[in-house]
């Protein structure tokens, strides 16, 4: 069974507004140091198997959160928008071996801002949303 983590990243950079902001710059779990901006970081929070009565259910619950890093609050909020669309108009189908049921923006979006840079007074601006991904998984 694919990892999930990876399969959103395919379906994200395969939008065509959000790989013309960062072209292939997705990374799980953390940005490189002096990363080029803008930049996304993703990662999952937790997964959760649906369960029935009698046994686990094929399908499972992904909880994730995804970073849209800029030099600009505006940049980071257009770049968050971006991937807004592009998980939420992928609803049902498969993605390289990966079924995908639904994926829904949680709550709204956060805002954050690193500290400056060494040396600069250059800020990272941060745009933070969480998604909830249902998704085919193995029961045996």
């Amino acid at each position: 069974m694919p990892d999930i983590s990876k399969t959103i990243r395919s379906i994200t950079l395969a939008d065509a507004t959000v790989s013309g902001l960062v072209g292939t710059r997705m990374y799980s779990d953390a940005l490189p140091q002096q990363a080029t901006l803008p930049a996304i970081r993703y990662l999952i929070i937790d997964t959760l198997p649906t369960e029935c009565l009698v046994h686990i259910a094929a399908i499972a619950r992904a909880r994730m959160q995804v970073d849209c890093y800029a030099n600009t609050r505006a940049a980071s909020v257009e770049l968050a928008d971006a991937v807004r669309l592009a998980l939420e108009k992928k609803h049902e189908g498969d993605n390289s071996g990966q079924f995908i049921h639904e994926i829904s923006l949680q709550d709204g979006e956060r805002h954050a801002v690193d500290r400056p840079l060494s040396g600069t007074d250059q800020r990272w601006y941060i745009t933070i949303l969480e998604f909830y991904v249902f998704y085919t998984t193995t029961t045996s």
